[in-house]
């Protein structure tokens, strides 16, 4: 037994399995009995397993052990096969494993083996799956079914797990900076008589390996935590491997930060909207900075061709009609990021068409055991997945960057599938590894850390040299339905373990290319200010004339993702049911997820909406239901922004019918002087003055959408005379 004032943990004598964990605090049990062990391996060319319940202290398999009293270290050697070493710490211990193999390829390591937990007795899981993460209720872990998945993935972007049992708290991650350690990972609950089944469930962590005989395979140290919440144990992670001295965005973007934070993403499908020739006049109508997302504009249209996307296909322009639209959008302050695939190529590419003499589809694919090139379809389109470690791939990639600074210099490149792709084997001769896939991707990211290369999702290691994610669980949600096949109708909710871990070091975004996430509605809308997302739109959505969503989507990002954009999540709390608080530097938002309207300060959020404001309160917005500032709106939901300065009150209702609106005086009104509501167009000229009303201290007027026949962007609120 292993004690200290945190917790306390029970080891067999006879094999080291634990028995017991019990968090001394509260006296809850965290950990508890089961049928398995505290570690496994298994072989790849059949099922065979071998663990440490295999050994006993007087079998051939011998089991011993020896503690350190100095060191506080508890070693458990299983002869001939395997050691674990075990330091304990005030609130916390370090598991280690080495494994001698003197047989098969050792393809996978249970470390630790299936913590048990009780169905009965926790509270809350914390998981990586899908950004920003997911908190699930407690009725989770008592259905059968699983949520185990493949690090470093999509579907998890961290080697971490949490548990709450009660007021006690438990954690499960690696601690690495050095290579990585793939890793199968989540929470399991079969179907009885299976072990972790009935009123038991178990903690997976499984490492994904490739030990040949004669080789020693060494475990990252696995720590667990006693006592923290899952806030306080994700920072214990990103600070234990490192993840907190990451390049900042701002030392990734220099200067360039502000105008990211102000710009939303524009998708512009070529195929759906007009040519490159034709913008720099579209432009024009559109609000500015823009992050404008050029895609399917290579030969072929989307999903044909890579990695070739110079030229563009002749329908979408030449290669100096790209360039001239690039100087047309910097003229307006905006920037541009095209779309590309570096680490999947189509075989009738011209670069797949004309590989160099010597050099064939075997010696620039990722190859399975066999020496298979691995390949994937994506609809009709089916490709080769390379690999990074390929002299040849790794020569393309430095030329298709190149091309992106001198033919068409762009302001950052986006990279599909690198933050999605689940970990795999590579076979190809030029990895040093089988498991070093994505140590190679990395690698490559590293080269070009100056470039601003965003990725489709992204993992946590991806964050050191990535200058934006783009996926959330949000398109899980619309798109398949897959948090509610995977958890369970009402088990699930998007918890920020992400947002902690690297919101200081991407920008984080919705999927680039899926319309159902797009900001045209009030959940995605919520879900963006709630986590921290830059919002994004779509060009072949727009209407031929107002476009009053992207109105509303771009000027809540020009005021309020400098508050947010590349700034740490502080504080995340819950404030009712369905209803939290996210917290970075100044400003917070409260998001209401609930069916109900959420009070606040006398302002009504709308179900499903949200309110933000600075603490100096000289920016607020939301989507409000009700009343506003507790002076009563009319029906409906009204998405209003109010920006403030010592001398005047700037209101905009982007979307919303007409309602009297009411809001505090400028700090520079006192009493007895006048207050005036001045209509202003889009360019800022006056339209008209329009009649308000103090009333309990704030100034009422009627927001009327148009004046005299012209449409309203905002309303000012100044002081008159003396």
């Amino acid at each position: 037994m292993i004690a200290t004032k945190t917790y306390r943990l029970t080891l067999s004598k006879r094999n080291g399995k634990i028995l017991d964990l019990v968090d001394r605090a509260t006296g809850l049990r965290l950990a508890r009995n089961t049928n398995r062990c505290l570690w496994g391996v298994a072989a790849n060319s059949n099922h065979s397993y071998v663990g440490g319940c295999s050994f006993t202290p007087r079998a051939t398999r011998r089991f011993s052990y020896r503690w350190d009293r100095v060191d506080a270290t508890l070693t458990l050697t299983y002869r001939g096969l395997a050691v674990v070493t075990i330091r304990a710490g005030p609130t916390l211990f370090d598991l280690r494993l080495r494994i001698e193999n003197h047989g098969h390829v050792l393809s996978r390591v249970e470390f630790p083996e299936a913590l048990a937990g009780d169905t009965a007795n926790v509270t809350a899981g914390y998981a990586p799956t899908v950004l920003p993460g997911v908190r699930l209720a407690p009725a989770f872990f008592s259905r059968v079914g699983s949520d185990v998945q493949l690090y470093p993935s999509r579907w998890a972007f961290a080697d971490y797990l949490a548990l709450d049992v009660g007021t006690a708290h438990l954690s499960v991650y690696s601690v690495s900076r050095g290579p990585l350690y793939p890793v199968q990972l989540g929470f399991l609950h079969p179907a009885a008589p299976a072990a972790c089944s009935g009123s038991s469930f178990c903690v997976v962590h499984e490492f994904q390996t490739w030990i040949k005989r004669g080789t020693t395979w060494t475990s990252p140290v696995v720590r667990i935590r006693i006592g923290d919440t899952a806030e306080q144990s994700i920072l214990g992670y990103r600070h234990d491997n490192g993840i907190d001295a990451y390049p900042s965005l701002q030392s990734k973007l220099g200067d360039r930060l502000g105008t990211y934070a102000e710009a939303p993403l524009l998708k512009a499908n070529l195929h759906l909207i007009r040519p490159f020739s034709d913008w720099a006049a579209e432009l024009q109508r559109l609000p500015s900075p823009l992050l404008l997302h050029p895609v399917g504009f290579q030969v072929g249209g989307f999903d044909a061709n890579d990695p070739d996307f110079l030229p563009p296909d002749p329908s979408s322009g030449t290669t100096a009609d790209f360039n001239a639209m690039i100087g047309a959008a910097h003229r307006l302050g905006d920037l541009v990021m095209p779309y590309g695939n570096l680490s999947w190529w189509d075989p009738s590419s011209p670069t797949m068409q004309s590989l160099p003499a010597g050099v064939q589809t075997s010696n620039i694919a990722v190859l399975d055991p066999l020496g298979a090139p691995a390949t994937i379809s994506y609809g009709d389109h089916s490709g080769v997945i390379v690999s990074p470690y390929s002299a040849f791939v790794r020569q393309r990639i430095a030329q298709w960057m190149a091309d992106w600074q001198t033919k068409v210099p762009v302001d950052c490149v986006f990279l599909d599938q690198l933050g999605v792709r689940p970990w795999l084997r590579d076979f190809n001769p030029a990895a040093p590894s089988p498991t070093s896939y994505d140590d190679g991707w990395l690698a490559m990211l590293a080269t070009y850390s100056d470039r601003c290369v965003m990725v489709e999702d992204g993992c946590d290691r991806l964050a050191r040299n990535a200058a934006g994610f783009h996926g959330s669980l949000l398109m899980m949600s619309r798109e398949l339905d897959l948090p509610n096949a995977y958890f369970g109708v009402g088990n699930w909710q998007p918890y920020p373990l992400a947002t902690w871990l690297f919101h200081d070091k991407v920008l984080l975004y919705q999927h680039d290319l899926y319309d159902g996430t797009l900001a045209t509605d009030l959940e995605a809308l919520t879900w963006n200010m709630a986590f921290g997302l830059v919002s994004s739109y779509s060009w072949d959505a727009l209407a031929p004339a107002a476009n009053p969503w992207l109105d509303l989507v771009s000027r809540l990002q020009r005021d309020f993702g400098p508050h947010y954009a590349g700034i740490a999540l502080a504080r995340y709390r819950n404030l009712a049911a369905d209803v939290n608080e996210s917290t970075f530097g100044d400003l917070a938002v409260v998001a209401n997820r609930g069916a109900s309207r959420y009070s606040s300060d006398g302002y009504e959020v709308a179900p499903g909406g949200f309110l933000a404001r600075t603490t100096t309160t000289d920016l607020l917005a939301g989507a409000f239901e009700g009343s506003f500032d507790s002076v009563p709106l009319s029906a409906g939901v009204h998405y209003v922004i109010v920006e403030r300065d010592a001398a005047t009150v700037i209101v905009r209702q982007p979307v919303g019918t007409d309602s009297d609106v009411a809001v505090q005086p400028p700090a520079a009104w006192s009493s007895g002087r006048a207050l005036t509501a001045t209509a202003l167009a889009a360019d800022g000229a006056e339209l008209g003055p329009v009649a308000g009303v103090l009333q309990d201290g704030h100034f009422v007027f009627r927001y009327a959408g148009t004046l005299n026949g012209r449409a309203v962007a905002a309303y000012r609120v100044s002081v008159g005379g003396p």
